[in-house]
């Protein structure tokens, strides 16, 4: 077996694509998300994986929670638009006109049409190199659509902001 490079065998991993969503105060921001990964059935908790240097980063900090929408294979173009804009510059609701529903226990809003959307209370979080790993409890979950496909990503999208 030839070795190969790391960083383009780890891309070859699917993983699907989501938006998460963070609102603290008056600040709120989406983005894409494709590191996320189920921790716990009992209790429900989740992990998502995000960098330190994008906004929603400080505001899931901050307010201890945030909004998984687990995106359908016809949301492509907007994970590619929430993955290439950055909250710092612009509103992406706002901007990307993207619709949103009010959730039940947190502020941080949900998407409309996303195959499910998870509210989730911030249980901890890992510094891990170059990205910090929050673990989320599911306090409740929204729209699960059997029959629509979730968006996976198969190979590194150079225009994701992940």
């Amino acid at each position: 077996m030839q070795s190969s490079d790391i960083k383009v065998s780890l891309r070859k991993i699917p993983n699907p694509v989501g938006l998460v969503t963070a609102q603290h105060n008056e600040k709120r921001d989406v983005t894409t998300v494709a590191w996320i990964s189920k921790v716990s059935n009992i209790p429900p908790l989740l992990m998502i994986s995000i960098s330190p240097e994008r906004y929603i980063h400080d505001l899931i900090k901050q307010s201890g929670e945030f909004t998984l929408a687990i995106l359908s294979e016809k949301q492509e173009e907007l994970a590619l638009y929430c993955g290439s804009k950055t909250g710092y510059d612009v509103d992406k609701f706002q901007e990307g006109r993207i619709l949103t529903e009010k959730p039940f226990y947190i502020k941080a809003p949900l998407i409309q049409d996303a195959v499910v959307n998870l509210e989730c209370r911030v249980l901890d979080l890992y510094t891990t190199g170059d990205h910090t790993l929050f673990i989320g409890e599911v306090l409740m979950a929204y729209g699960v659509k059997d029959d629509t496909r979730p968006l996976v990503m198969t190979d590194q999208i150079t225009s994701l902001r992940l």
